[in-house]
Formats: C-alpha cells, sequence, structure tokens
C-alpha cells in the first residue's frame, strides 16, 4: 500500500486522502444509525463535497472514519461563505476521543488552509454523543433546525453547531 498523504495530524489521528477501498470499508462497518432517506427526486439544490479526508487512529494506524466538508452560504459575498462539516466514524471507534479529536483537527485545517471565518456542523437531537463530541471539539450550539432531515419516514430535528476564527484566539 502506498504511504498516504496527511492533510493534518495530532497525537491521536490523522486526517488523510482516502485511499483504494477506504470507502467500501466505511460503508461496509457503518450502523447506518443517522443515515437520511434517500428519493428519485432531482434535487433543488446540488449537493457537492468540496474535500474530504479519511480519519486515522495515530496508535493503529488503522481507518476509524471518515470527514467531509462543503461550503455554504448565508449571502452573496465570500465574506458570508462557512465550511459546513460531517463526520462518520466506525462503531468500534467510538467512545474513545477520536470524533471530537478529529473535528477539532478538522476545524484548525479548514482555518489555516482557507480564508473562510467560520465552520460549523449539525446533528440529530438525539445524538448525545456527537454533541458532546463537537461541544468537546470547540464548537458552540447555536440552535435547533426543526424537521431538517427525513429519516425513517419521520421528519427529525438537528442542533447546530457553530466555530468562528476568532474562538479559536
Amino acid at each position: 500500500m502506498s504511504p498516504r498523504t496527511i492533510l493534518a495530524e495530532n497525537d491521536l489521528i490523522a486526517l488523510a486522502q482516502f485511499g483504494p477501498g477506504d470507502e467500501d470499508v466505511l460503508s461496509e462497518g457503518s450502523d447506518g444509525a443517522f443515515d437520511v432517506d434517500r428519493d428519485e427526486q432531482e434535487p433543488l439544490v446540488r449537493f457537492e463535497v468540496s474535500g474530504r479526508a479519511a480519519v486515522l487512529d495515530q496508535i493503529t494506524g488503522e481507518l476509524v472514519g471518515g470527514v467531509s466538508w462543503h461550503p455554504v452560504s448565508y449571502g452573496p459575498a465570500r465574506s458570508c461563505t462557512a465550511w459546513n462539516f460531517g463526520i462518520a466514524l466506525l462503531p468500534s471507534a467510538r467512545g474513545r476521543g477520536l470524533g471530537s479529536a478529529a473535528q477539532r483537527l478538522l476545524v484548525e485545517h479548514l482555518f489555516a488552509s482557507t480564508d473562510l471565518d467560520r465552520v460549523e456542523a449539525s446533528t440529530d437531537v438525539e445524538n448525545r454523543a456527537e454533541q458532546r463530541a463537537l461541544e468537546k471539539a470547540g464548537l458552540r450550539r447555536e440552535g435547533v433546525l426543526r424537521g431538517a432531515q427525513l429519516r425513517g419516514g419521520v421528519r427529525r430535528d438537528l442542533v447546530a453547531y457553530g466555530i468562528l476564527r476568532a474562538d479559536l484566539a
């Protein structure tokens, strides 16, 4: 296997370029607990991932998850744009602080490598573990997005989190 290109790393985890087979490992290992319903309709807004990275356990070298990010706009100027990210950890990697470490590292990487001043994420109101991980990563709870996702045929609320570049100072 060829060496991975590392985007960012700390003592716990590394964010690296995806390698061959990574998508399959993550897909097959997922428990699908918070997967959204899919449909055949043409979306009104085209969702395109701007970046993604594999999450590697620095101790074992194992692939434990993935992160992705995309821009969201709150107005017509570039200064009104933020990064929105998501994370998926394999069930075997949860509960060890790897998720919060990966999310904090991603926030730092996005601020260091781009000029945008806001990074945000959201999670299901019932996903308490992810809410704690986002808070440990330095993001602040900002509110609830009512009925934002459809899962299992039911409208689900999301909790929104955000962090500003100034919050890191």
